[in-house]
């Protein structure tokens, strides 16, 4: 404090100079109104920087959530494709086997048919040859249907997999409207509610692609691009994730604006008052010129903050 200040400085004057006369008024060396201006005006550049720093810091943390977004997405995808690819591998393998053993069964069923045939009458060769090319086409049907089937079942499951994926890690879900719509409903997109949802709706269209029937919050011509992208490419699961992207944007633009507001209430209420008091004019006193201090320096003289 101001008080504490002076009688410090009052203490140690004597011990700097020993043999010096005591000051009867302190005020004659430290002009301490304009200390207290100094001071005032120095807390509130440092305030101003505080926030400034405070500002600079929360919008990097912005750009990061964004980037962690982005990274989670394409970790999740990446997730996926290696569950894929592992998956064909293994479809891969089980068909190899199969059909080498089918080889090996034909093989062996050759030679069999080769034994028994130097001993059977022409027509019972051809009626063999004939029976048998029937079995094997009958085998490669079942083999064909039974393949498919286990196909579909597979991509089923995966896609009931992302699913729920989607829906437990990325609060993603889906609605069909009134209107023949597609409706993508996203939580986990505001950090400060997770619970909060954003919804965009699109339409199959007559001439083939898609067109947007609602966005809340609206996006503007950002989800009219990457609709029209999607169109191009036909990539519905590229413009689902595209949409997430410019949602958790738009929450990153909220999150900075409202730091940004609160930045400029703060520098209403910390600005500070000069309002001069209303004191009685002191007499006129010979100036005396006092040692240059940091306690006195005047602010032309602060380095900026």
């Amino acid at each position: 404090s101001h008080a504490s200040i002076a009688a410090h400085t009052m203490s140690a004057a004597p011990q700097a100079m020993p043999n010096a006369r005591p000051l009867d008024d302190v005020s004659n060396i430290i002009d301490l109104d304009a200390l207290h201006k100094e001071l005032e005006q120095a807390r509130s550049n440092v305030e101003m920087w505080m926030a400034r720093r405070e500002l600079s810091m929360k919008e990097q943390v912005a750009v990061h959530k964004t980037n962690m977004a982005v990274a989670e997405e394409e970790y999740v995808s990446l997730v996926e494709r290696e569950k894929d690819l592992a998956t064909a591998a293994e479809e891969l393998a089980r068909r190899q086997e199969y059909q080498q053993a089918e080889l090996d069964a034909l093989q062996e069923e050759a030679a069999q048919a080769k034994e028994l045939g130097e001993d059977l009458p022409q027509q019972l060769q051809v009626l063999r040859e004939q029976v048998t090319t029937e079995k094997d086409e009958v085998e490669r049907e079942q083999t064909k249907v039974k393949g498919d089937e286990m196909v579909k079942a597979q991509m089923l499951q995966a896609h009931l997999s992302a699913v729920d994926l989607y829906r437990d890690r990325l609060g993603l879900r889906f609605e069909i409207g009134d209107a023949e719509e597609l409706r993508f409903f996203y939580r986990h997109v505001d950090p400060a509610d997770h619970e909060r949802e954003f919804m965009v709706a699109v339409r199959v269209v007559d001439t083939g692609g898609y067109e947007l029937m609602d966005c809340d919050p609206d996006m503007g011509d950002a989800a009219q691009r990457l609709l029209a992208e999607c169109n191009r490419t036909d990539n519905l699961s590229g413009f689902v994730r595209g949409v997430r992207k410019l949602f958790r944007a738009s929450v990153a633009e909220e999150e900075v604006a409202a730091a940004a507001a609160a930045l400029r209430e703060k520098a209403k209420v910390s600005a500070p008052s000069y309002a001069p008091a209303d004191e009685p004019e002191p007499e006129p006193e010979p100036e005396l010129v006092a040692p240059r201090t940091p306690f006195n320096t005047k602010p032309d003289d602060m380095v900026p903050l």
